[in-house]
């Protein structure tokens, strides 16, 4: 054979190959309406991974991933709280709204509620806790410590009084309204008084929320170790600094103890990084929560987030990172726990609260009640919020108003904690209805 009919021969194969690789485009990508239209691709690879967590769960927990099951009982509720709150996303409402409706509909409902009756309360509360450790990580990196150092007085101004003002407020009208004790009434001020960062504009408003989280968070902590002291009141009085003091000293050590192992690695240093700190937040809340230190928790999981941040930061800056890449090393570390919190435990959360909501024990007149209590305390908040920027010269009227406005908005903080009195009550056996007091024998 000569040269020239080889020349032909791999012409010829080589024309065949690009045939076919142009016949396999048009098959696979070109004629196929998966590729062509995002919409019909989100759909397609929700399905597909949700189809594959439900093996999986089968695989690992058997016929508790069965219908009646409980982990096919959060299979459903989280892929349902994925579609209502897409549907809510459509109409210009909240995605929570949906989540929230989702578990709602699977505990009211009588052929629904199969599923929402089969999820264990311990479960519930161990996943709910899960989701404030995220709450608690992703508050203490969104908060701009260099702007909190530039505007540290607007800043702390603009959180402190609206928060405690709230507070205290709620707590009064509640215990003049809804005939509370006023340790459980400030408990419910403490819970109420949080905004969503998610919902707040961005600047310095997203700063203040952060440390008006910081004061709810806390807040609410010391008065559950109030509320639920089984000792006398000198205890407590006693135990409450001491749980303060646990939490910051055991955030600052662990911390420190991070930056000198220094978590460099062959995988990404802020995969690593966010493997750390969430396995250790989750160590921190779960394990003081297992000896008592209900209060320590939380305090203990912002204080390790604020100071690993400060150090990792630090860290950066030794081994000569510009300041670009070191604020990207942060931004990466938050993205990795804002998707987390979106795709798992965003809807994970808002769809057990509904779940936990049953309206054949709601009295119309209490609810009623409730929801005036609470609106008076948000315009009183506002009233707080308007006072703490009316003597800001550099905002005009309009503005100062729109800054009140946005320091409404409440739902991630209150769905975290607002049930963390019932999974105690449940956990010592006391009455699961908030009494005018608690007595422990």
């Amino acid at each position: 054979m000569s040269d020239e009919d080889l020349e032909n021969s791999k012409n010829k194969v080589q024309q065949k190959k690009n045939y076919l690789e142009k016949v396999l485009h048009k098959i696979l990508i070109e004629s196929c309406f998966v590729f062509n239209h995002k919409f019909s691709n989100k759909i397609c690879i929700f399905i597909i991974l949700s189809a594959i967590v439900w093996i999986v769960l089968f695989i690992l927990f058997d016929q508790a991933a069965l219908p009646g099951g409980a982990y096919f009982s959060l299979w459903i509720l989280i892929i349902f709280s994925h579609i209502l709150g897409f549907i809510c996303e459509l109409v210009k409402m909240p995605s929570l709204l949906g989540m929230l409706i989702t578990g709602i509909l699977f505990k009211n409902v009588p052929k629904l509620s199969i599923i929402g009756n089969s999820i264990y309360s311990a479960t519930s509360s161990l996943l709910r806790n899960v989701a404030f450790c995220v709450i608690l990580c992703r508050a203490g990196l969104s908060l701009d410590l260099d702007k909190l150092k530039t505007m540290k007085f607007k800043i702390l101004k603009f959180s402190i009084i609206p928060c405690l003002f709230e507070s205290i407020i709620f707590a009064f009208i509640a215990v003049l309204v809804l005939k509370l004790s006023f340790k459980w009434a400030l408990l419910m001020g403490f819970v109420i008084s949080g905004v969503s960062p998610a919902v707040v504009v961005p600047g310095f408003v997203i700063a203040s929320s952060c440390i008006d989280n910081i004061i709810a968070i806390t807040g609410h902590s010391l008065m559950i170790g109030i509320v639920f002291n089984k000792g006398e009141v000198w205890w407590t009085l006693v135990q409450c600094p001491l749980q303060i003091l646990a939490g910051v000293l055991f955030g600052i050590l662990v911390a420190f103890f991070l930056n000198i192992i220094r978590l460099d690695h062959k995988i990404s240093k802020v995969s690593l990084r966010f493997t750390v700190l969430f396995l250790v937040a989750m160590i921190a809340a779960l394990g003081f929560k297992k000896i008592n230190f209900a209060t320590a928790g939380p305090l203990a999981v912002l204080t390790l987030v604020i100071v690993s941040k400060i150090v990792w930061q630090r860290v950066d800056e030794y081994q000569d990172l510009d300041k670009e890449n070191i604020l990207l090393n942060v931004k990466n570390l938050d993205d990795l726990f804002s998707k987390i919190w979106s795709i798992i435990f965003l809807p994970l959360l808002f769809c057990l609260i509904g779940n936990e909501i049953d309206f054949g024990k709601l009295s119309p007149k209490t609810l009623g009640l409730q929801l005036a209590v609470l609106a008076v305390a948000i315009v009183f908040r506002l009233m707080a919020s308007f006072v703490s920027v009316y003597f800001d010269k550099n905002l005009c009227f309009r503005e100062k108003i729109f800054f009140c406005i946005t320091w409404i908005p409440k739902a991630t903080v209150q769905a975290a904690v607002g049930s963390i009195a019932l999974d105690l009550a449940k956990l010592y056996q006391l009455p699961t209805q908030i009494p005018t007091d608690v007595y422990f024998h």
